[in-house]
């Protein structure tokens, strides 16, 4: 019978008299997840690229290649927060037709080795978080309101400093920048956008 993975290192380890202080003192791992590792108890290891970030340099650190040791290793302790493309849902079950077609592309695909794990937005509100303007002349009016102010600032600075493109760049980093920390967003949709608390 075949040795498991975890004995086949920790007796490469062994043979090369390597201790696991020395390898959780130079790949900052700890040892109880070392241990673990030689026990092919993974439980508490990390999921996502940590498993194979942390599996790669144990495997170097004992001097062997690591690309076959993290291949066997994804093999016999899968990620458990990747879901495979075969538990992605129907088509059918999203009323999203991008969503819908994207799910169709995936679920066809024959690479069996391919873990993906997908979120799709298909609320248009989740993406815009903030103040949204449903009508096209409130939004004109927004950026017309923005620009005006960002002119009037440049067109200023520039009869002191010179240069107004320059000084209208500047003055429309420091705006945008300055606007979004202060109030989340700019003064012109801050402005324009319908009030939440009102049913327009």
């Amino acid at each position: 019978m075949s040795e498991s993975l975890g004995v086949r290192l920790r007796h490469e380890r062994e043979r090369r008299q390597i201790a696991l202080a020395s390898i959780a003192e130079n790949t900052k791992i700890t040892v109880g997840l070392l241990e673990g590792l030689e026990k092919d108890d993974v439980s508490r290891w990390p999921s996502g690229i940590f498993r194979r970030s942390f599996v790669r340099s144990y495997a170097q650190s004992i001097g062997l290649d690591p690309d076959p040791i993290v291949r066997e290793f994804l093999e016999r302790h899968p990620d458990p927060e990747i879901a495979p493309i075969e538990t992605i849902p129907p088509a059918s079950a999203s009323p999203n037709p991008a969503a819908s077609a994207l799910r169709r592309t995936l679920s066809s695909m024959s690479l069996r080795s391919l873990v993906i794990k997908v979120s799709i937005i298909t609320d248009r509100s989740a993406f815009a978080r903030g103040t949204f303007i449903p009508d096209v002349r409130r939004r004109w009016a927004a950026i017309g309101c923005d620009l005006g102010v960002l002119s009037i600032v440049a067109l200023a600075l520039s009869f002191v400093l010179g240069n107004f493109w320059t000084l209208f760049g500047v003055s429309t980093l420091c705006y945008y920048v300055g606007s979004i920390l202060i109030l989340g967003n700019t003064p012109g949709v801050c402005l324009f956008a319908p009030d939440p608390r009102r049913k327009q």
